[in-house]
């Protein structure tokens, strides 16, 4: 008994400095892609185009998701050009729909 608790107590401490990296690795990329989020959504507010419009914005996976209703097709794909010119913006999934 006293031979499983000492595995496991290796185990643990070995995974803990494993996680520690993770954790930080994981808080940057929150930071940053939360920081592009938020480029985007002020970006796509000062869009005339785009003016009275809900574009909601979110990351997944270092990936920006555009969602929300507009007018034109030709909103759909301004909001599109918006979100990939701002730096950080990988890669752009838009879910924008034309009512």
């Amino acid at each position: 008994m006293k031979k499983l608790w000492t595995v496991l107590v290796v185990v643990v401490l070995g995974l803990s400095g494993c996680s520690q990296n993770s954790v930080v690795e994981d808080t940057n990329e929150f930071v940053n892609s939360s920081f592009v989020s938020s480029k985007i959504k002020a970006k796509l507010v000062a869009e005339v185009g785009l003016k009275g419009f809900n574009i909601g914005v979110s990351t997944s996976n270092d990936e920006i998701i555009l969602t929300g209703i507009v007018d034109k097709p030709q909103q759909v794909q301004l909001a599109g050009s918006v979100a990939r010119s701002v730096k950080g913006a990988r890669r752009v999934r838009n879910h924008i729909v034309v009512r």
